[in-house]
């Protein structure tokens, strides 16, 4: 592509074409890498610019106040593009505003976000991070570096889509042939006339791993760990310290690493509780790999957040490889994922080779063919997938059901989930989340090797992980979805309309599938009766809160209303045509088996696949509607603007299961988190998940409290629920936000407080130049933390995930506000349930809960040694009720304070060195 083209970009007051304004302008005209002219110009919104938008641009009201008109600037614009082709970062956002503004560009637009996607394998493709990777100029959130760092980042994906194989770039014109709105769609037309490759030429080079390992054989007896030897590792001057410069040795880390030896040796259980800045990670890792290769074992550790697995598997694992040395020599490690997260290659085939795609599977087809030219794992976290795509995934994935095994031709060379499951068999430590290892469990042991030994970290989460894979979901959505896997109401494709194209409909498996067809729609209609019953059913018996879930429970005597009898009649409907489609699919597989067609296989694995699902779905719905099983809770919710509904499921206990299936059946587990006692007891962890007879062990923080952190009470608040207390909450917000310069974390427990929060708060701190950002607002959690670290006079609200595993250390958080106690609502189905199990539902179960959240929110403040920070609980309960004390003792050891609210922010700013 050897001509000009120009990278354009905007900043504007907001993201709103309708609403917000252009108010700065720039264009860069470039060849390859070569810049030819520049374009820079601000123009005058006529409007106040926003304070975030100040912060994020630098820009000025003053210096827009005097600049010339938008029409004036687009009209220099237009003339300096010329019918040069146009490129952009997310340039439909930029196309958007140019187009509420009159401007329609004539030239061909390309995109470097949709390039990146496609031809990069990175977690964020932001400019900046884009920029980065590809050694481009930096940008800067204003228009003429961000345009310049476009054209850079332009000319490097160039180059690498010139660098892609010829069969390759005539797979994907071919396949985008379709998608008219797809960006890159005109560049790779001229990428494939410029390489002339041949129809057909695509071919599967997959980047196959050649290691042949044999599965792990125990020793016959344990030799238990020298634990002294191990110490000496964790010692100051001993080997971590040579290897690690900022190593800090941690008697309490030392003491961890004791406890985890000694449970592996002696076939224990054990639970710990390691408070922040044990080096927790180290403590259990050490012995674990020492006991794995001394004894030819294999040790399973299992965590909650993607972000631990990683930090397992590139970071602790092999700095711990480097330090042991010899004594390390041999070990094999690996990270393990679920069924749904490895490609089929097998259906990915058979979509590919569909007569007809819809533009959503042919543009997943084209990334999933570029990312298959250098994957290695074919696992989908490589593909930063969104929404949609991710759905889509899920008819292309692993899954067992239609699974051909050793029948399919991959699976020996190259079936991605089958080369993970053998790297898996010969390692030594494997590294999962809990989803995994509970579905795991719950499916009968299909996926995970046979395991004696087991550590799970983040464990405080196992319950709720247990909940969610001991039960089940099922919406509107996913019925939705099975039908049109099996046709789309255009009747243009799916699996149904794929066989009549194969056979057409004069032969008997064409008219099967064209008469199963006529039962989707009929079926569609049914489905759409019964959750209209259902939204209905839920409004009714539930008070309404615009855009936030409702859930109602499924009791005995929500049963015996007439309205449920109407759900009810509407669901055995559904479920009989349901069950009439399984018949119908049934009948369909079995003439299959007769035909000589070459897609037979694919097509009747494709059938046994929605089988299965049509089968389950059907059977929950059943379930949960005329069926119930004792022993588990049942639910609907209503949730969002679109008001979409669902059905929930889970067990009342989970302990039971947790016992018998998995603690029962191993040799050691350990578990270990930073919150598992209440009130200094393992009592209610160990009730909650089944482990009554394992020891447990308080490691406590190697952090001086007392010095670092003041917990600041206010006396004369007025306690939730009573008048004042949310404007109570706002002013003191407020004033301690100017005390601490921002800087601020608050945790709220429901989402309409904290919106009523921001929309109190925002327009009186952003004047003082403090940003104010909230959760489910302002951009993803990720989005949020990043902005918050980087800009330091802000203020973060946050809810629910922000309550724990974020990590900021330093000065950006130096206040933490607590909103109120983390209780749960009494409404929640599950909690309501499970309250009812107790003599004393409070102090037996909603307390201790509230307790380890409480811990949590705590967690989030001092992160480091070098950290100092003030949290103020604004819940007056904590000295007002006799339940205040267990939340207070369940923190390591701080300066605390009661007093007035007007003496916060005094007090704040002492604590902070402000004063």
């Amino acid at each position: 592509m050897n001509r000009l083209l120009v990278a354009i970009d905007l900043e504007t007051t907001g993201t709103d074409p309708n609403t917000d304004r252009i108010m700065e302008v720039a264009a860069v005209k470039f060849e390859g890498r070569r810049i030819v002219d520049t374009f820079q110009r601000l123009a005058n919104p006529y409007c106040a610019i926003p304070y975030r938008i100040r912060v994020l641009t630098g820009i000025g009201q003053t210096e827009v106040d005097t600049a010339p008109p938008l029409a004036t600037v687009l009209q220099e614009l237009a003339a300096f593009i010329g019918n040069h082709p146009v490129v952009g970062h997310n340039v439909s956002f930029d196309l958007a505003f140019l187009g509420q503004a009159g401007v329609r560009l004539a030239s061909q637009c390309y995109d470097t976000f949709e390039l990146a996607i496609l031809l990069l394998r990175l977690d964020d493709y932001s400019l900046a991070s884009l920029a980065r990777h590809l050694g481009a100029s930096t940008p800067s959130h204003r228009a003429l570096p961000d345009a310049m760092a476009t054209a850079g980042v332009f000319a490097a994906l160039l180059e690498k889509a010139y660098q892609l194989d010829p069969g390759l770039i005539a797979e994907v014109n071919h396949l985008a042939a379709s998608l008219e709105q797809w960006p890159p769609r005109p560049l790779f037309a001229e990428l494939a006339s410029s390489a002339h490759p041949t129809p057909g030429q695509f071919a599967l080079a997959l980047k196959v791993a050649t290691d042949s390992l044999e599965p792990l054989k125990a020793v016959a007896s344990v030799q238990p760990l020298d634990i002294d030897n191990l110490a000496i590792f964790l010692e100051p001057g001993g080997r971590l310290a040579k290897t690690f410069p900022d190593f800090e040795y941690r008697p309490q880390q030392v003491k961890m690493m004791r406890s985890v030896a000694q449970a592996l040796s002696r076939k224990e259980h054990l639970l710990v509780e390691a408070g922040t800045g044990t080096g927790k990670s180290i403590a259990y890792l050490l012995p674990a790999i020492r006991f794995a290769l001394q004894n030819n074992a294999q040790v399973i550790i299992s965590t909650n957040t993607i972000n631990l697995q990683e930090q397992l598997i590139n970071k602790d694992i092999p700095g711990l490889l480097r330090c042991l040395g010899k004594d390390g020599e041999g070990l094999r490690y690996v990270a393990l994922k679920g069924r749904s997260n490895y490609l089929c290659l097998r259906r990915w085939e058979l979509l590919r080779q569909s007569l007809l795609l819809s533009a959503e599977e042919a543009h997943l087809l084209i990334r999933l063919a570029v990312w298959l030219a250098s994957t290695q794992s074919g696992d989908r976290a490589e593909l930063n997938l969104s929404s949609n795509e991710a759905s889509l995934f899920g008819r292309l994935c692993a899954q067992e059901a239609g699974c051909l095994g050793v029948n399919c031709p991959h699976q020996q060379r190259a079936c991605f989930l089958y080369r993970a499951r053998r790297k898996t068999q010969a390692s030594h430590l494997v590294v999962v989340n809990h989803a995994l290892l509970l579905s795991d469990l719950a499916s009968g042991n299909k996926l995970l090797p046979e395991y004696r030994y087991l550590i799970i970290d983040e464990s405080h989460q196992l319950e709720a992980e247990a909940t969610e894979q001991f039960g089940f979901h099922i919406g509107q959505r996913h019925i939705v979805d099975y039908f049109n896997r099996l046709t789309q109401p255009s009747g243009t494709s799916g699996l149904l309309p794929r066989i009549k194209g194969y056979f057409g409909v004069q032969r008997a498996l064409g008219q099967q599938a064209e008469l199963l067809q006529s039962q989707v729609e009929a079926a569609r209609l049914r489905l759409s009766r019964f959750f209209d019953l259902l939204s209905r059913l839920i409004n009714d018996h539930t008070q309404a809160q615009w855009n936030y879930e409702r859930q109602l429970s499924i009791t005995p005597g929500l049963r015996l209303q007439p309205s449920w009898s109407q759900s009810k009649q509407a669901q055995q409907e559904l479920a009989l045509s349901l069950h009439d489609l399984e018949l119908g699919l049934g009948r369909l597989h079995t003439a299959l088996q007769d035909s000589p067609s070459p897609q037979r296989d694919d097509l009747a694995a494709e059938l046994v696949s929605l089988l299965e699902y049509g089968h389950q779905l059907g059977e929950r719905l059943t379930s949960a509607i005329s069926q119930p099983e004792p022993g588990i809770i049942y639910w609907c919710s209503l949730s969002g603007q679109e008001e979409v509904v669902s059905l929930g499921a889970a067990p009342l206990e989970v302990a039971p299961i947790l016992e018998q299936e998995l603690f029962s059946r191993k040799d050691s587990v350990v578990l270990t988190s930073a919150t598992l006692t209440a009130e200094g007891s393992f009592s209610y962890i160990k009730e909650r998940l089944g482990l009554g007879q394992a020891a447990g062990l308080i490691v406590e923080s190697p952090f001086d409290y007392l010095s670092s952190t003041l917990v600041y009470l206010p006396q004369d608040i007025p306690e939730p629920e009573r008048t004042g207390y949310q404007a109570g909450v706002e002013q003191a917000l407020v004033e301690m936000c100017r005390a601490a310069g921002g800087r601020t974390l608050a945790l709220f427990t429901s989402h309409a407080a904290l919106r009523a929060t921001q929309a109190a708060i925002q327009p009186t701190l952003e004047k003082e130049n403090i940003l104010v950002l909230a959760q489910g607002v302002d951009g993803s959690p990720k989005q949020l933390l990043n902005a918050f670290k980087n800009s330091p006079r802000t203020v973060l609200l946050g809810t629910a995930s922000l309550w724990e595993g974020i990590d900021v250390p330093g000065d950006a958080l130096s206040l933490l506000v607590m909103a109120r106690l983390p209780f749960s609502i009494p409404s929640d189905p599950l909690f309501s349930a499970r309250s009812k199990q107790y003599d004393d539902p409070f102090n037996q179960y909603a307390l201790p809960q509230a307790v380890l959240k409480f811990k949590q929110g705590f967690g989030r403040l001092i992160r480091s040694k070098r950290d100092r920070g003030v949290m103020v609980v604004l819940d007056r309960r904590l000295s007002s009720k006799y339940y205040g004390p267990a939340f207070l003792q369940s923190l390591p050891q701080c300066t605390v304070k009661r007093g007035p609210l007007r003496l916060l922010p005094r007090e704040i700013s002492a604590w902070l060195g402000q004063t």
